[in-house]
């Protein structure tokens, strides 16, 4: 069956009547490279019909956590309803992890997490106050992980089943089972594609292999394009429902969100 969704991507059109949740993305600069403004952002966000993004900041990846959630704060109260927030924390600052989730809680908007595992990983006692916190104010987190180095993180999605957590880069460098089997064990622990360098019927295997149920979408923009990562799904061999619950319906679940209106 000729899939209408594919009709989007090799045509060229705007996603105006899917609904479109972006559950990984950035915004800020990395390191030289070049990044787009919000602006341009918010543009390619409209260009290609995606109607909102969950956004952490790369800023405070590289060590300035509170200036970078002061930003995630200022890109959603500039954008009504075109954002939410993820709160980055570390655990190389273990002592302010959550004053700053409560911080950036208390503000509008804020509804995941971010970690990233600079030396700790996630089944180190270090990140408990965190998956606590997350677990109260049921959110999801966001955690990287790259190629079959999960961090620990296959640990973590076991010990806590009350915690909802997305695999951020999933299946990179070819590495799927690891992937497949943590989300087998764990029913708690979201694939996300992120993933410049898709391989060859990597998102048809998973599908296939965890339900397209557990795997979101998202961008990794500024870094990746967003063309790019949506074309891959659009015109993966899958059907038109199981991208829909891919590029939005999941992750809305998973944020507590509805349908966008206009869709």
């Amino acid at each position: 069956m000729k899939s209408q969704l594919a009709q989007y991507a090799l045509e060229g059109k705007t996603l105006d009547d899917v609904p479109v949740f972006d559950a990984h993305a950035h915004v800020g600069e990395w390191a030289t490279f070049d990044s787009v403004t919000l602006d341009e952002q918010v543009a390619e966000m409209d260009r290609i019909g995606i109607d909102l993004a969950a956004v952490s900041s790369l800023v405070a990846l590289t060590g300035d956590i509170r200036r970078g959630n002061d930003r995630i704060a200022e890109v959603i109260a500039g954008h009504p309803g075109r954002f939410v927030g993820y709160a980055h924390v570390s655990a190389n600052y273990s002592d302010e992890m959550v004053s700053e989730l409560e911080r950036c809680f208390a503000i509008d908007g804020f509804r995941g997490v971010k970690v990233y595992p600079v030396g700790v990983p996630y089944d180190d006692s270090a990140f408990d106050p965190v998956w606590d916190f997350a677990r109260d104010r049921s959110a999801p987190v966001l955690a990287h992980t790259w190629a079959a180095n999960m961090n620990g993180l296959e640990n973590t999605v076991q010990s806590r089943p009350d915690v909802n957590f997305l695999a951020a880069h999933a299946g990179s460098e070819f590495t799927y089972q690891a992937y497949i089997d943590a989300a087998r064990a764990a029913g708690n622990l979201y694939l996300d594609l992120t993933y410049s360098r898709e391989h060859t019927n990597m998102i048809e295997h998973f599908v296939e292999s965890v339900g397209a149920e557990r795997i979101v979408w998202g961008t990794d923009v500024p870094l990746f394009s967003m063309a790019q990562q949506a074309s891959k799904v659009l015109c993966a061999r899958i059907s038109d429902s199981d991208k829909r619950k891919i590029m939005y319906d999941n992750a809305a679940g998973l944020f507590g969100l509805d349908r966008p209106g206009k869709k």
